[in-house]
């Protein structure tokens, strides 16, 4: 064999050890690649969104849903009662405001969907007797007011009207003017501690799709009414920021 011939074997061979001993360095301290983990179930999401999610008319609740109820108040001649996840913080609320000398009234609370389609239709029907207004346009009025069955929040047993016990001592029918007192005030100021926020604030109408209630508050957590009252955001802009991850 010649000289120039073995040189060259000698070259290649060292190449190929060279680079051996390189693979295997690389690979003995390569870093640990983790397994990719398992995606939540569908059940497990949501559950763990179980409070952050939007309901309206244009996103109503599956035709299956039944909320676990839970009675929140003892206070007036009817029980009122929320999905049993939500009761005990609306339960602490109340007591956190009679602690503070401020007397409120739950006046509505979960609704199944046969009394939403109940207090859907009764309200048509009073439009068309009292304002003269055709069928559908009485429908159109009544869905910027109350939701029709299965796209309310009351459905999902998330959300309580709350007034003064002495409303209606003085008032005929639930009206903005709620505002004006210290037991809104109250709310206004301290609903999100126990996980409640204004569901229908006053100017946002166009984004809600509903008329400004100050009696209408709404459960999503502690942790996100925080948030969402502190970004003067509705709910509706909120999830449209930050929607819930659900495969």
């Amino acid at each position: 064999m010649s000289q120039k011939r073995l040189i060259l074997i000698n070259t290649i061979a060292c190449f190929v050890v060279a680079a051996a001993v390189s693979l295997t360095v690389i690979f003995t301290h390569a870093p640990d690649i983790p397994e990719p983990a398992e995606p939540a179930s569908r059940e497990e999401s949501m559950y763990s969104y179980w409070a952050f999610i939007l309901i309206n008319n244009e996103n109503p609740l599956p035709a299956y849903y039944e909320p676990e109820l839970e009675v929140i108040d003892f206070t007036s001649t009817r029980e009122f009662y929320l999905d049993k996840r939500a009761a005990p913080f609306a339960i602490e609320m109340l007591s956190a405001a009679e602690s503070d000398s401020i007397a409120l009234r739950v006046v509505s609370a979960y609704r199944s969907h046969q009394r939403q389609l109940e207090n859907f239709n009764n309200y048509v029907a009073r439009l068309i007797a009292e304002h003269d207004m055709g069928e559908e346009e009485a429908a159109l009025l009544t869905s910027s007011q109350i939701a029709q069955p299965g796209a309310s929040e009351h459905n999902a047993g998330l959300a309580i009207d709350i007034l003064s016990t002495d409303w209606f001592l003085h008032n005929d029918d639930v009206t903005e003017e709620f505002e004006r007192t210290p037991e809104f005030r109250w709310l206004a100021e301290n609903s999100w501690k126990y996980g409640f926020i204004l569901r229908y604030p006053k100017g946002k109408e166009d984004v809600t799709g509903f008329i400004y209630e100050p009696w209408h508050f709404r459960y999503v957590g502690t942790a996100l009414a925080e948030q969402i009252v502190n970004s003067g955001l509705t709910l509706d802009e909120y999830i449209d920021l930050y929607p819930p991850i659900i495969p």
